[in-house]
């Protein structure tokens, strides 16, 4: 741990790469967004989403973060300068940069970050994936565009999957089960559960992401789960704990160190 509210995965670690999972400790935002919110668009004091962002880029040794407008898709956006006036840098679920010093950011709360690291060609990529993302594989989507931009060699990439929502703890319906019954020709128990009454059941959306990693020809050895569930752990904000009150966000971070 870097710090107050920053977690790491061992397979990203060394010396030309920063990264880090936020929790919600160490920051300065108050209520149900205690206190190292990183999201702007739930309702918190932008100064202070302000401040706990700029926390984390000095715990990085990053020049500056930057934020995608996330809508579920898998657009994936290619970052070559920090925007201005800290803007976002476009629509899209996924960032990937080879420029030293930017951070890029996956906003989640609940759903399943991604940081993914070329070591020989350096650059980083930054994943935000709920169901819909998975559907639409946006993780695989990323590695395609690292190879296209940068000449990434999918087998030489690291990956580290970040926590999210547990299969033990996420219910979703049956039209979502359809969608990935099509999407990985079926479903397993490593996916899911036994149907409930509704013909719902438990999804292990990170599991899926995990999968798709591998498809896209990362070698399974150079992905690394933390296996903490945002739902169950109150480090974490969840937007499904939060049952539709008020609630912040937490981020997966990584970027080429300057």
């Amino acid at each position: 741990m870097l710090g107050p509210g920053l977690l790491q995965a061992g397979v990203l670690a060394g010396d030309r790469v920063a990264h880090a999972f936020t929790t919600r400790e160490g920051g300065v935002s108050e209520g149900p967004y205690e206190s190292l919110n990183l999201t702007l668009s739930r309702g918190d004091d932008a100064a202070r989403v302000a401040k706990n962002r700029e926390r984390v880029r000095k715990a990085l040794g990053l020049q500056a973060l930057v934020f995608a407008r996330q809508v579920h898709g898998r657009t994936v956006l290619r970052v070559d300068s920090a925007p201005e006036n800290g803007a976002g840098a476009g629509e899209g679920d996924a960032l990937i940069t080879d420029r030293p010093g930017l951070g890029l950011v996956a906003q989640t709360a609940d759903c399943t970050p991604v940081l993914l690291f070329d070591p020989v060609r350096p650059a980083v990529a930054a994943v935000h994936s709920g169901w819909r993302g998975a559907v639409q594989d946006i993780a695989g989507e990323t590695v395609r565009a690292m190879r296209s931009a940068y000449g990434s060699d999918p087998q030489r990439l690291f990956a580290a999957i970040g926590p999210a929502v547990s299969k033990a703890n996420y219910r979703v319906g049956p039209e979502v089960l359809e969608e990935f019954a099509r999407v990985f020709s079926g479903l397993d128990e490593g996916l899911t559960g036994p149907r409930d009454a509704e013909g719902g059941a438990v999804l292990d959306v990170s599991e899926a992401v995990r999968r798709q990693l591998v498809s896209a020809g990362l070698r399974p050895g150079n992905i690394e789960r933390i296996p903490l569930c945002t739902f169950a752990d109150q480090r974490f904000f969840s937007s499904r704990r939060a049952r539709g009150g008020p609630f912040g966000g937490q981020g997966g971070v990584i970027g080429l160190i300057p």
